[in-house]
């Protein structure tokens, strides 16, 4: 086995238990929980009352407890999301500060599932990496979730993006009922659409910084949120934002792969 482990222990870590923890999940975030079964787990997000992204994360149902893990930018957010509406119901929430890795590989089955990049991950919780795992530094695990277009809530995406701008299609229900920001998601998926998106780019020549502002035609076209090597992330007016365009930024030459 190839593995390569990052150390993650500053993320959020909540625990969710009681019993209306499922119910009380299922009316505050865009992922239907109620259809989760112990072992399973879904891409989710939280949502202000107009739809604004507050965290994404991923839930697992661990037939216990439910497991929510956030990037660290998003922890405090998720928490004060829950807080004061935990208390009306019959549920509680503890932040929990485990060590913590995520294992990159073909062939390691222990932990969690996690998203996948250009390999499989998983997430292992306090337990030391395999002996056989190679450090991965968090710019080469950058490298990696920027090619896989995986976007970083602080990074790409932060409180005033909407989650079908920031690629969470994934992480939203749409045959389940009532949660917070529902109605703008609704609005966007059945009656209109995003006006950005975020996009995945070829540097075709030098990397762009971050933040470097995106031109379509010599006109603003959004700009760059994270850069690595020949890929960058991109948040676009959804016209720029259309597989094949060109575009430019800080003179590199740029092409939306999707």
């Amino acid at each position: 086995m190839n593995l390569r482990a990052l150390d993650v222990s500053d993320w959020g870590f909540f625990v969710f238990r009681g019993a209306d923890a499922k119910t009380f999940l299922q009316g505050l975030v865009t992922a239907d929980v109620a259809a989760l079964k112990a072992g399973d787990w879904t891409p989710a997000c939280v949502l202000t009352p107009k739809g604004l992204l507050t965290a994404d994360f991923e839930l697992y149902d661990r037939g216990e407890d439910l497991l929510a893990v956030t990037r660290p930018a998003a922890a405090e957010g998720f928490f004060k999301a829950f807080q004061s509406r935990i208390m009306l119901s019959n549920s509680t929430c503890e932040r929990l500060r485990p060590r913590a890795a995520l294992i990159l590989g073909e062939g390691f089955s222990g932990g969690l599932p996690w998203r996948t990049l250009d390999a499989p991950v998983r997430l292992l919780l306090d337990a030391a990496p395999p002996a056989s795992a190679a450090p991965l530094t968090p710019a080469e695990f950058d490298a990696r979730r920027i090619a896989a277009g995986v976007p970083w809530y602080g990074i790409d995406m932060d409180a005033t993006a909407l989650p079908l701008e920031a690629r969470q299609r994934a992480a939203i229900s749409l045959s389940k009922g009532c949660y917070m920001g529902q109605e703008t998601v609704s609005r966007m998926v059945h009656r209109g659409h995003a006006n950005r998106a975020l996009a995945r780019l070829r540097c075709c020549g030098a990397t762009p910084a971050a933040g470097s502002p995106v031109l379509r035609d010599g006109a603003p076209a959004g700009r760059i949120t994270s850069a690595s090597g020949e890929r960058a992330l991109a948040m676009l007016r959804v016209d720029a934002a259309v597989s094949g365009a060109r575009l430019t930024a800080a003179g590199v030459e740029l092409e939306v792969v999707d």
